[in-house]
């Protein structure tokens, strides 16, 4: 057999891992701040930083997030926004943190927001029960699949931030045992939208 083809060949393989372990590494541009402008209070509405726990600031590292309490109108919940731009890895399915939390489904269903359409998460663990309300956002559609958000963060990536902005993540859960109308909510935070 030919040497030359082999040569050539091992040479493109190379070339090709080569390029795929620099891509990473190649600068895009950052969407952090676009959670920089989340406002913390306003009219009908107003808010409080909270920490990460241990287990957020191992699982988000370098990626951009915020974590607040809001009351919204007598509405208490909690806002944790992941811009996973440094990190792509904190931006995932939150169903694998729930269930490995010990929370159990109990349902879900579709929810419509704001251009386009969250999921409602009915969650139960030891006799407790919540709900949670999550999509995923790129600043001009708002949608519920990971694979999704996955497939709009590839493209940003190989188009060196050409395509549009990396998917944030917005996760909404009741402060409180009161889960709040989440429709009163998005009427004074209309913000959650501008992401």
């Amino acid at each position: 057999m030919n040497a030359k083809p082999h040569r050539l060949l091992w040479l493109g393989l190379g070339a090709l891992i080569v390029v795929s372990l620099l891509w990473d590494r190649l600068p895009s541009s950052a969407s952090a701040s676009r959670l920089g402008g989340l406002p913390q209070d306003g009219f009908g509405f107003a808010s409080r930083e909270l920490p990460l726990n241990d287990t957020e600031t191992q699982l988000y590292r370098q990626a951009a997030t915020v974590k607040r309490l809001y009351q919204a109108g007598g509405q208490r919940f909690v806002l944790t926004a992941i811009d996973g731009s440094r990190n792509r890895h904190a931006v995932h399915d939150p169903l694998y943190c729930f269930r490995g939390d010990g929370w159990q489904v109990a349902g879900t269903q579709d929810f419509p927001v704001s251009g386009g359409h969250a999921k409602l998460l009915k969650l139960t663990r030891s006799g407790l029960q919540t709900e949670v309300l999550f999509w995923f956002t790129n600043g001009k559609t708002r949608q519920a699949s990971a694979w999704q958000a996955w497939r709009q963060s590839v493209l940003r990536r190989d188009t060196l931030g050409r395509y549009g902005n990396e998917p944030v993540l917005i996760l909404l859960q009741p402060a409180t045992s009161e889960t709040p109308i989440w429709s009163r909510v998005f009427a004074r935070c209309p913000f959650l939208f501008q992401l």
